[in-house]
């Protein structure tokens, strides 16, 4: 499945090159960087909230195991040590992975 959808990172990084690349531009072009930054800050909020109505949450260890595999670059065997973690913790709990 992570060949088709990954967990964003790409697409992230793309969007934000593009928003400084375009902020770069316009500055350059003259225009004034306070209302860049209020057209930015407009934009964040839009996509934020665009993005809050298509979520959808993550209840069971199968479905936290698989958003943990695609984090994982698809290892599978981390995904689901990982589900088992959160699980354990609960949604709101901290995990600390340390090097032994």
């Amino acid at each position: 499945c992570n060949d088709k959808v990954g967990d964003g990172t790409t697409t992230c990084s793309i969007l934000t090159a593009k928003v400084i690349e375009e902020v770069s531009k316009a500055k350059a072009a003259g225009a004034d960087i306070v209302c860049i930054k209020e057209g930015v800050l407009k934009a964040k909020e839009a996509v934020l909230d665009a993005l809050m109505s298509m979520k959808r949450e993550v209840l069971s260890e199968e479905e936290i195991a698989q958003v943990a595999t695609i984090s994982a670059n698809g290892d599978k065997n981390i995904g689901v040590k990982i589900a088992q973690c959160v699980q354990e913790v609960g949604k709101d709990g901290v995990i600390t992975v340390e090097e032994s």
